[in-house]
């Protein structure tokens, strides 16, 4: 694959510069950079460990199953009646 020259502002270069992650060329930061948008959930990848994961998918599967018992019952969850 060959190469191509780009112009760049000064501040994209900087701010390009700054994205660099160890011995990652500025075609490897474009490359990672281009791929984000793709999936913009990627930069999240490691973000959290598994103690942590695990914490809010299990607070996530309570909410998911409260929501559902209140909906089932056909309630709203504590509707008081004062119009709030």
């Amino acid at each position: 694959m060959g190469n191509k020259t780009i112009s760049l502002r000064a501040e994209t270069y900087r701010r390009l510069e700054r994205a660099k992650r160890g011995d990652e060329s500025f075609s490897d930061v474009v490359d990672r950079l281009l791929v984000d948008d793709e999936n913009p959930f990627r930069e999240f990848v490691g973000f959290v460990d598994e103690d942590e994961l695990d914490t809010v998918r299990h607070e996530s599967s309570t909410f998911r199953a409260e929501m559902n018992t209140r909906f089932a019952d056909g309630g709203d969850g504590g509707d008081d009646g004062s119009g709030r």
